[in-house]
């Protein structure tokens, strides 16, 4: 008798309304937590249609399209709260992991098969769950609140620079290469503190096709996207005071590849941009591109991707774009993720000794591939400025990389994550521009000095200082991690101050 009353009081709910909300409710945690874990890849209109048809659009379709069959067909007629419940908790379930984790067909199959038998037993309790779910989604959407504070914050006014770099006119236009081998620790570290490996030979091939090394370089930022942004933009961005270690940089990916004043210094010096990727990573969020070329196209991106998908032959695409860009001054931005840093998760990786015996294999292939490119660009353009500049270190000396967001126990282990190889060859002498050359954030400032023949533009550079997301052994904040003279320290400072 109890459980007919509560049939009829699901009863009272219409069936199209119940679908709709069944469907709402199935897709909006989902979707809040999408968002949360990954709102830097997703925040473009492109994604947001997809998701927003993905997550709420078709679970409505779906839902109410098995109502009205249940005008057809017996069964669901009959079955009608049984059905519905199934539907929900299996694209609730489904939803929700493949927001966590991505397309795991096993991980998927198993929880929507545990999804339909709760379906089958719980149904009389679906207004419980639809609550529940919506409950959810309030909680969801109210951790969202400060993502979402943050981008409608969001100014621009960061990224602009002084009159004078901004209108620098360069008397000499060579073309210029930025070759990054991802997760390249610098040269010094490499032969001391976790990494003890010998580099003379790597070293010596570099000196003797006229690099200049500089072995004490080191990145502002821990990851790629964070470093490559404030090299790019010439500035700190301090992580616009978002201070959560599960995401990346909010709209780094726009800076690093759409508008930034290293792209626009260029251009104003009649400079044609090629960006040549190993993969789709630094174009995941799908950003307006800035360059003039791109060996990757949206085209082969999937609605979700991530950035690791496929590929490329870079050394085959840069050839091809040297051969098709034969006139007037260019500038390559070239990426490949070598040798890459240690394992990202605890579940991944192999631990701290085999770790770092395979970032030491790969470092092998790195320098293969980076001789391999030298060799290719002087067959084409022997006058050119070749800048090699990793984005960070290889984090050996840690059992994965996201380790590294506890404070640091070791002067050893925070130069292992900053610690970056630079060698520049330059076209001729560049003592007066290059002497306090330290950090990412003031490579091109440095370089575009060189090509201005003027150094007052080093009068303003950015401070020479390093900083890390800092979430466990410590509060919870972005830590400055190494001094201006590269001095290992641990200090919190006032983000309001600096933003």
């Amino acid at each position: 008798m109890k459980a007919q009353k509560k049939t009829l009081k699901l009863s009272d709910v219409s069936k199209n309304r119940l679908s709709v909300l069944a469907a709402l409710s199935a897709g909006l945690y989902p979707l809040t937590f999408l968002y949360k874990s990954n709102h830097t890849l997703y925040a473009s209109w492109y994604h947001i249609k997809w998701v927003a048809i993905i997550y709420i659009v078709l679970p409505i379709i779906i839902f109410l399209s098995t109502s009205l069959l249940g005008l057809k067909i017996k069964f669901i007629d009959k079955h009608k709260l049984k059905v519905l419940t199934v539907l929900n908790l299996t694209f609730f379930t489904g939803l929700l992991l493949y927001s966590a984790y991505g397309l795991q067909k096993k991980l998927l199959i198993l929880a929507i098969l545990i999804a339909v038998l709760l379906g089958v037993l719980v149904y009389k309790h679906l207004l419980k769950i639809i609550k529940f779910q919506f409950l959810l989604a309030i909680i969801g959407i109210i951790f969202l609140m400060p993502i979402l504070f943050t981008y409608t914050n969001y100014n621009k006014n960061w990224l602009e620079q002084d009159n004078k770099i901004e209108s620098v006119q360069f008397k000499k236009t060579p073309n210029i290469y930025l070759i990054q081998p991802d997760g390249y620790v610098g040269l010094s570290e490499l032969t001391k503190g976790n990494y003890g490996k010998d580099t003379s030979a790597f070293a010596n091939f570099l000196l003797a096709n006229g690099f200049t090394l500089y072995p004490n370089f080191r990145s502002n930022y821990y990851s790629t996207l964070s470093s490559n942004a404030s090299l790019f933009a010439m500035k700190h961005h301090y992580f616009h005071g978002l201070i959560d270690s599960s995401s990346e940089l909010m709209l780094a990916r726009d800076i690093i590849t759409s508008d930034n004043p290293v792209l626009n210094i260029l251009r104003n010096n009649n400079y044609t941009t090629s960006l040549i990727l190993e993969n789709s990573y630094l174009l995941a969020s799908r950003p307006k591109i800035g360059y003039d070329y791109c060996n990757v196209s949206y085209k082969d991106l999937s609605v979700f991707a991530k950035g690791f998908e496929f590929k490329r032959n870079v050394l085959k695409d840069l050839e091809n774009a040297i051969k098709t860009n034969d006139k007037g001054s260019q500038f390559y931005f070239v990426e490949k993720i070598i040798p890459g840093h240690i394992a990202t998760l605890k579940s991944t990786s192999k631990g701290k000794e085999i770790e770092k015996e395979l970032y030491l294999k790969r470092l092998e292939d790195a320098n293969k591939w980076l001789a391999e490119t030298i060799k290719l660009i002087e067959t084409y353009d022997a006058n050119s400025l070749i800048i090699i500049a990793s984005d960070h270190g290889g984090f050996v000396g840690y059992d994965y990389s996201s380790q590294a967001h506890q404070k640091p126990n070791s002067k050893e282990n925070t130069l292992s994550m900053f610690s970056s190889l630079l060698a520049i060859k330059w076209p001729d002498n560049p003592k007066l521009y290059d002497a306090d050359l330290n950090t990412s954030v003031n490579l091109f400032r440095s370089v575009f000095s060189y090509l201005s023949s003027d150094t007052t533009l080093l009068d303003t550079t950015q401070e020479d200082k390093s900083y890390l997301l800092v979430t466990k052994d410590a509060p919870q904040d972005l830590y400055e991690v190494i001094d201006e003279n590269g001095n290992v320290v641990f200090k919190t400072f006032n983000l309001n101050e600096k933003l």
